[in-house]
């Protein structure tokens, strides 16, 4: 398992990202059909808000995946799907969300 964090210009380019993981639809809805955890953590604040300073949301949509059954390369290095490593954040303290206390891979 390898955990990540992604920051998205947009919902829909989040969302068509997740999509393309693999889903299936059954009675109108669309299910995920990969082994992946993903969470989607929308916009989340910049600073700390209290009475005297009312949030202030980022511009990226920020969404937490777990991946699960990567297939690695020659060096064993995790190959990760088309499209989601140019938006993934580094430098990033373990914050606003976790796994099971599990820390997310720079």
């Amino acid at each position: 398992m390898i955990y990540k964090k992604y920051s998205f210009d947009s919902e829909a380019q989040a969302i068509g990202l997740i999509n393309a993981l693999g889903t299936f639809e059954e009675e109108g809805k669309v299910y995920p059909s990969h082994i992946h955890t993903v969470v989607k953590l929308g916009f989340l604040t910049t600073n700390v808000a209290d009475e005297d300073n009312p949030p202030i949301f980022s511009d990226k949509y920020s969404v937490d995946v777990l991946w699960r059954g990567l297939e690695v390369d020659e060096e064993e290095n995790a190959i990760f799907p088309e499209g989601w490593q140019e938006y993934e954040v580094t430098g990033l303290s373990n914050y606003k969300h976790n796994f099971f206390g599990l820390t997310y891979e720079e």
